[in-house]
């Protein structure tokens, strides 16, 4: 019997520890990114990519790092195609962090598509956004056509899409 009863406490301890794992990876309670370190900063990754519709949607990803190198591909109805690369400064990267941490990116859900909308219309765009902070991941799916997502959603989505990157920015 106390062997079986210790079995017992060490298989929830175990699951317990796999529970808590998952979820810290999982990127719910992701780092305070009002308090990087300039080497923290360097371990920044932000992706987004836009993709297109039936119509005349701009289709483009653009991947933003901590140590200002900036990747954009340009597809289909941008100023802008192919890959360009730029650079931001150190400011304009914290600038935006600023805005993932207003929208507490860490605690939206993963996909807002499907069975999450309130409404759902057709032959919308889709958004994607990836936030790699110190190996710490979250990543966001947004379809256009799904009603009730949170507005701050949008205003990150808007603040990703300003950032004027020379030589490679999405100039739609």
């Amino acid at each position: 019997m106390t062997s079986s009863m210790g079995h017992s406490v060490l298989l929830i301890a175990l699951t317990s520890l796999f529970f808590v794992g998952e979820s810290a990876s999982a990127g719910i309670d992701g780092p305070d990114l009002s308090a990087l370190s300039d080497e923290d900063l360097k371990t920044v990754t932000i992706h987004f990519e836009r993709t297109g519709c039936f119509g005349s949607c701009p289709s483009y990803a653009l991947t933003i790092h901590g140590d200002g190198n900036v990747e954009y591909e340009g597809k289909t109805y941008v100023k802008e195609t192919g890959s360009r690369a730029g650079h931001l400064e150190a400011t304009s990267i914290r600038t935006l962090l600023a805005e993932f941490n207003k929208t507490q990116f860490w605690k939206l859900d993963e996909d807002y598509n499907g069975s999450k909308c309130k409404v759902t219309c057709t032959d919308m765009a889709t958004v994607r956004i990836k936030l790699d902070v110190k190996g710490i991941e979250h990543h966001v799916v947004h379809y256009y056509g799904c009603g009730g997502v949170p507005r701050s959603l949008f205003d990150l989505e808007s603040a990703i899409e300003r950032q004027r990157i020379p030589s490679s920015g999405p100039a739609m």
